[in-house]
């Protein structure tokens, strides 16, 4: 789906879009493809009233560029404070800085959104510290939300919804600094699963990106060959095989778009380097031990052939 069949959409459904983006509305990524399950999840979400979503899978699938690509589609403002693991809960809520002639209260996102009426978004939800999600527990339930600094009490105006983005909490699938989240801070979600798209899904795609330089019946040969490799490293993944030569590096959904820009760019260059390995390399490998180096490539060689 494009952000015009979202928008269509979800306007048959109730959910009507804004006129105009605001100023708080991400861009439009024009070649974004909107897979029709997710936008059904959010749909379903928005006309149950519920305030928290949270999006679990794996880095690179998806999760952000969706909940960002939904809110442009129907020119919503999305809040997106940062969030690491250092976040405190006055990061998100509010605080007190200093200010010329004095010190001056400071709204956090989380708080203006609640205010305003705003979707915001926390990106890396478990990396935060569990003291500060749970501490968010008041208002993911519509309660009041108290300021003791300026001695205001603020109730979550309609509209207000929280999405929040987690990679697993699993350092056997590379993802490391995660954190366990309160059981009861997890309940307070609407909770949707992600994967990476299937081949139907993925290889439109890449051959979009593709198709900006070459011609259609390359590009989608290209794309479904660029697909297989995705595939391939990612069921060699150590997260997913327990061979004892698993791959250490998998290969995201945003790594095989990166990979499909630089075969776009270097693939034109006249260099002596071929473009499908060497712009691998720059977009996954060189990040790989060197086992998982060559076996990636070894892969490479077996489904392209001789390009390659």
């Amino acid at each position: 789906m494009n952000h015009q069949e979202v928008r269509e959409f979800c306007e048959a459904r109730g959910i009507m879009a804004l006129a105009q983006p605001t100023q708080y509305t991400p861009k439009v990524k024009p070649d974004f493809s909107f897979r029709k399950e997710h936008v059904v999840e959010l749909v379903g979400f928005w006309c149950m009233g519920e305030i928290g979503m949270m999006l679990r899978g794996p880095s690179g699938c998806g999760k952000t560029a969706l909940v960002e690509q939904f809110h442009a589609a129907m020119n919503y403002p999305l809040l997106q404070p940062m969030t690491h693991a250092r976040t405190e809960a006055p990061d998100l809520n509010g605080q007190i800085i200093p200010s010329e002639g004095g010190f001056k209260y400071v709204y956090g996102l989380l708080v203006l959104a609640a205010r305003y009426g705003l979707s915001v978004f926390l990106d890396e939800y478990n990396v935060m510290d569990s003291s500060v999600t749970t501490s968010l527990n008041p208002i993911l339930e519509g309660g009041k939300f108290e300021i003791p600094e300026t001695g205001e009490t603020i109730f979550p105006k309609e509209g207000f919804r929280v999405f929040a983005a987690c990679n697993p909490n699993d350092k056997g699938l590379g993802f490391f600094g995660r954190n366990e989240e309160d059981a009861s801070n997890k309940e307070r979600f609407w909770v949707v699963e992600f994967g990476y798209p299937t081949p139907d899904q993925e290889v439109p795609i890449v051959s979009t990106i593709l198709k900006s330089v070459f011609d259609d019946s390359t590009a989608d040969t290209y794309a479904q060959k660029m697909v297989e490799v995705a595939n391939r490293i990612r069921q060699q993944y150590m997260g997913e095989s327990g061979a004892a030569n698993a791959l250490e590096v998998t290969m995201s959904t945003r790594t095989l778009r990166r990979w499909a820009k630089g075969i776009t760019v270097f693939g034109g260059q006249g260099g002596s380097a071929n473009p499908i390995t060497f712009t691998l390399a720059r977009a996954l490998t060189n990040n790989a031990p060197r086992e998982s180096r060559d076996a990636i490539h070894e892969i490479v060689k077996d489904i392209f052939g001789a390009t390659a």
